[in-house]
C-alpha cells in the first residue's frame, strides 16, 4: 500500500512543507494536513491533540473524518493517566487495536475508547525544539484495515510538519507580542519624558513596569546610597505599606548587590497567620552614584510567567532610570547655575548659552552635531541658527524676566508664528526648544540659556506609529459595528418597502418613503464598505485572464458612464497578455473601485475616461496595449499593468499622502473606503499601486502585478477536500 501512494504522499508533503511557511493561521494549516492526512493515507480519522503554551493543559484541537470528534476534550498531564497523555510524556507511539491487553487500558482510557468508538488507532507525538507539544490520533476503526509500521513512519513525518506549522505560528505570535510591546514601550519612554514632577514619574514607573511584566502588583523602591535601607517610595494594585507584608528583604539585597534580574517564589505573611504563594521579580534600577532602587513585581504563579519577555523589562528599567536622571538633571540646571559648565559638557542635548545681545557665549559638542555649521569658536547670533516668530517671542519673555522659562516646537527654517510644522524636505529638522532664564551676571548682564532636542527621527516615528495604530483602531471599528449596523437596516429596507407598495395610492408619501429607502441604501453601501475593508480573508487564487475580466466588467461600466454623458475607452491591444495568479474577485473589485473613482471624478466635467493594459517590469509599465509589438516589454519576470485615466480636476500635492487612509474623502457622496480597500488588495497580491495627478487636468491610477511564470503555483485551502466518513 505505501508503494502504491508513494507519490501521492511525497506531493501531499510538499505541498504541506511550503504551507507551513506561509501565513496561514494554525487552525488551518493544521486542518489542512490532517485532511491530506485522511485522504492520501485512508484513514477514517484524523485529531490533533495541543499542550496550550505554558500549562500543562492537552486539548483536542480538531478533528477530521468520522462524527464522533475529540475537540473539546481537555487532560492535564500531571493528572489523567490516558494514552494520550502518555504519548505527550514520553514520546513513544501508541497503537490501541484488538491484540492491545485491558490491563493496558486506565479507566479514563476505557471510557474514551467507547465514547470516541476507537478500536484500531495509533498515536503519534507532534514534537518541536521545546519538546513534545501534543499527539495526533489515527484511526481506522471503521474500515477495519491494519495499521503497519511504515504507516506509522509516515504519520511520523506528517506530524514533524505540524510541529513545525506550530512552532512557526507559535514564534510568530511571540514576535507579535514582542512588537507590541515595544510599540507600548516607544509610548511609555515618551510618557516619561514629558512628566516633571518626581512623584507623579515614579507612580507611571511602578505602573507601566505592571503592565509590561503582565504582573499582578508592585513597588518602587529606592534608597539615598549605599548602606541605606531600602524603602518603598510608589505602588500600583497594592498598597505602599502592605510591602512590610511580604518577606523579600533578602531577594531584593541580593538583587541590588548583583545587579540581576531575579524571581524568587515565596509566602506573602499576613497579620492572621495566613500565607498566600506567589513569586516576586525584582529589576535593579536606578543603579548610580546617588541612589539605587528596585522595581518589585508580584504575580500568582511560582514560576516566571511563559509570556515574560525579560529583556524587554531591562530596556524599561533602562528608560526610567533615563527618566528619572533627566528630570534630576533639568532641576538642577534651573536650580544650580553654578554647574552649567559641567551640564553643558555631559548633556545629550544641545546647549546654548546668549548674553543680554542675545549672541552665543558658550555651547557644547552636541551643538556642533545638531549645527553643523556651529564651530568651537563661533560668537555669532542666535538666529543664524535659530529662527521664527515664536522663538523670537520666548526670549523676549524670559530675558525681560516675564516668565521663568519657554518651551516651543519649530522647524530649522520655518517661520511660522505656532512652530508646529513638519519637515518640508529631507535638509530641515524639528526641534524641541527650551529657553530658561540664567539670573544676572557678575556684570549685570542677563543671560538665557537655550536648550535644544532634536525630535526630526521621533516626529517620523510617531507618525508611522500613528498611522498603523488608525488602521488597526479602524479595522476593529469595522468589524464591531458593521455587524449591528446591518441587520437593523435590512429590516428597516424591507418594511419600508412594504409600506411603498401599500402607498401607491398617495404618491406623495410613496416619494418621501423612497427617500428614505435611498439613504438606507447608502447606509448599507457604507456597512459593506467597512465589513470588506476590515475582512480578513484567505485568497482564492487562480490563473486569471485580465483581458477577459476586463471585457465583461467593461460592458457594464460603458453603461454606467453614458448616463453621465462621459466618453470611456478600453484599450486592450491584438496580443494575448499572459495571466496572473490572484483572486479574481478581489481583482475585480480593484478594477471596479478604480473605476468608480474615475467616474465620479469626471461626472461633473462630462469628460474622459481611458483605460489600457499592457506590458511591463516591476519597475513600471514599458509597453502599453497600443503598442505594436507589445511582446517586447516582457522579461524574466514580466508584470502586467493596468492604467485607468480621467479627465477630473486632479488632486493637490498636499493630500496624495492620504488618499488611502481610510475614511479620507474629499467626496460628499464617498465613504473613503475605496481606495483603502484597493491598496491592501494590491499589497496581498504582491503588486504596486501608482498615482499620477494634476489639479485641473486628472489623475490616473496604474496596477501592476506579477504575470506569467513569475507568481508561484500555491495551493489554497479551498482546493483540498475533505474526506468525512458517515
Amino acid at each position: 500500500m505505501v508503494q502504491k501512494n508513494t507519490k501521492q504522499v511525497l506531493t501531499a508533503l510538499h505541498q504541506i512543507s511550503r504551507l507551513t511557511m506561509t501565513g496561514m493561521s494554525q487552525e488551518e494549516l493544521v486542518r489542512t494536513i490532517l485532511e491530506t492526512v485522511s485522504v492520501a493515507l485512508s484513514y477514517d480519522r484524523v485529531a490533533l491533540y495541543l499542550l496550550r503554551e505554558g500549562t500543562t493543559l492537552l486539548e483536542g484541537i480538531i478533528n477530521v473524518g468520522c462524527q464522533v470528534s475529540v475537540k473539546g476534550l481537555k487532560y492535564d498531564l500531571e493528572i489523567d493517566d490516558c494514552v494520550e497523555t502518555r504519548v505527550v510524556r514520553s514520546g513513544e507511539i501508541i497503537q490501541i487495536n484488538a491484540a492491545a491487553e485491558t490491563t493496558f487500558f486506565s479507566d479514563l482510557d476505557k471510557r474514551r475508547n467507547a465514547a470516541l468508538k476507537r478500536s484500531n488507532c495509533v498515536l503519534v507525538p507532534v514534537i518541536t525544539d521545546q519538546g513534545v507539544v501534543g499527539t495526533m490520533l489515527a484511526d481506522r476503526s471503521f474500515r477495519r484495515q491494519g495499521i503497519s509500521a511504515e504507516d506509522i513512519e509516515i504519520l511520523e513525518i506528517f506530524c514533524d510538519q505540524i510541529g513545525i506549522g506550530v512552532a512557526n505560528r507559535r514564534l510568530h505570535a511571540h514576535n507579535q507580542r514582542q512588537i507590541d510591546d515595544l510599540f507600548r514601550l516607544q509610548q511609555i519612554a515618551r510618557q516619561m519624558s514629558e512628566i516633571k514632577d518626581l512623584a507623579e514619574l515614579q507612580q507611571l514607573i511602578v505602573s507601566c513596569g505592571v503592565e509590561l511584566g503582565r504582573a499582578r502588583a508592585g513597588w518602587l523602591l529606592l534608597n539615598e546610597g549605599p548602606g541605606t535601607r531600602l524603602a518603598p517610595v510608589s505602588a500600583f494594585a497594592i498598597s505602599i505599606a502592605d510591602f512590610s507584608t511580604f518577606a523579600i528583604r533578602k531577594q531584593l539585597n541580593e538583587s541590588l548587590v548583583t545587579g540581576q534580574v531575579l524571581f524568587r517564589p515565596g509566602s506573602r505573611i499576613l497579620t492572621g497567620g495566613g500565607s498566600q504563594r506567589g513569586g516576586t521579580l525584582t529589576l535593579p534600577i536606578l543603579v548610580g552614584k546617588r541612589e539605587q532602587g528596585i522595581l518589585a513585581l508580584l504575580y500568582r504563579e511560582l514560576e516566571p510567567p511563559v509570556n515574560l519577555n525579560i529583556d524587554l523589562m531591562k530596556i524599561f528599567t533602562a528608560q526610567a532610570d533615563k527618566a528619572m536622571e533627566s528630570l534630576i538633571f533639568n532641576r538642577t540646571l534651573i536650580e544650580d547655575r553654578d554647574f552649567r559648565e559641567s551640564i553643558l559638557r555631559s548633556s545629550p542635548n544641545a546647549i546654548i548659552t546668549l548674553n543680554s545681545a542675545l549672541r552665543i557665549t558658550s555651547h557644547n559638542r552636541m551643538s556642533e552635531k545638531i549645527f553643523a555649521s556651529l564651530e568651537p569658536d563661533w560668537q555669532g547670533s542666535i538666529f543664524n541658527l535659530l529662527d521664527s516668530s515664536a522663538f523670537r517671542r520666548a526670549l523676549t519673555l524670559v530675558g525681560g524676566r516675564q516668565q521663568a522659562s519657554a518651551q516651543l516646537e519649530m522647524c530649522q527654517n520655518c517661520t511660522e508664528p505656532g512652530g508646529n510644522c513638519k519637515p518640508l524636505s529631507m535638509n530641515e529638522k524639528i526641534f524641541s526648544v527650551n529657553v530658561t532664564s540664567l539670573g544676572a551676571a557678575p556684570d549685570g548682564d542677563r543671560g538665557l540659556l537655550v536648550l535644544v532636542q532634536d525630535q526630526t527621527e521621533k516626529r517620523k516615528s510617531d507618525q508611522e506609529i500613528e498611522r498603523m495604530q488608525r488602521l488597526a483602531s479602524i479595522g476593529r471599528l469595522a468589524a464591531g459595528i458593521a455587524h449591528e449596523i446591518r441587520n437593523p437596516l435590512t429590516g428597516m429596507n424591507i418594511s419600508l418597502d412594504i409600506i411603498s407598495n401599500e402607498l401607491t395610492d398617495r404618491p406623495n408619501a410613496g416619494k418621501l418613503v423612497a427617500g428614505v429607502i435611498e439613504e438606507i441604501d447608502r447606509l448599507e453601501n457604507i456597512v459593506s464598505s467597512m465589513l470588506e475593508f476590515s475582512r480578513a480573508e484567505m485568497l482564492e487564487k487562480s490563473w486569471i485572464n485580465v483581458q477577459d475580466l476586463l471585457r465583461s466588467w467593461f460592458t457594464i461600466f460603458k453603461e454606467q458612464a453614458r448616463r453621465f454623458e462621459i466618453e470611456v475607452s478600453l484599450q486592450l491591444g491584438d496580443t494575448v497578455l499572459p495571466s496572473v495568479y490572484g483572486d479574481p474577485e478581489k481583482l475585480k473589485q480593484v478594477v471596479v473601485n478604480l473605476g468608480l473613482n474615475a467616474l465620479d471624478a469626471a461626472r461633473d466635467r462630462a469628460g474622459k475616461i481611458r483605460i489600457e493594459l499592457g506590458l511591463g517590469n516591476a519597475g513600471g509599465a514599458e509597453s502599453s496595449a497600443k503598442d505594436d509589438d507589445a511582446g517586447q516589454a516582457a522579461s524574466a519576470q514580466p508584470w502586467l499593468w493596468l492604467r485607468i485615466s480621467d479627465s477630473g480636476p486632479g488632486m493637490p500635492p498636499e493630500i496624495i499622502d492620504k488618499i488611502y487612509d481610510p475614511f479620507f474623502t474629499t467626496k460628499n457622496r464617498g465613504t473613503g473606503l475605496g481606495l483603502s480597500i484597493v491598496h491592501s488588495i494590491i499589497k496581498e497580491h504582491g503588486g504596486r499601486l501608482e498615482v499620477e495627478t494634476e489639479v485641473g487636468t486628472g489623475s490616473s491610477f496604474a496596477v501592476g502585478l506579477p504575470a506569467g511564470e513569475a507568481q508561484p503555483r500555491y495551493q489554497s485551502v479551498g482546493n483540498v477536500q475533505s474526506n468525512t466518513y458517515n
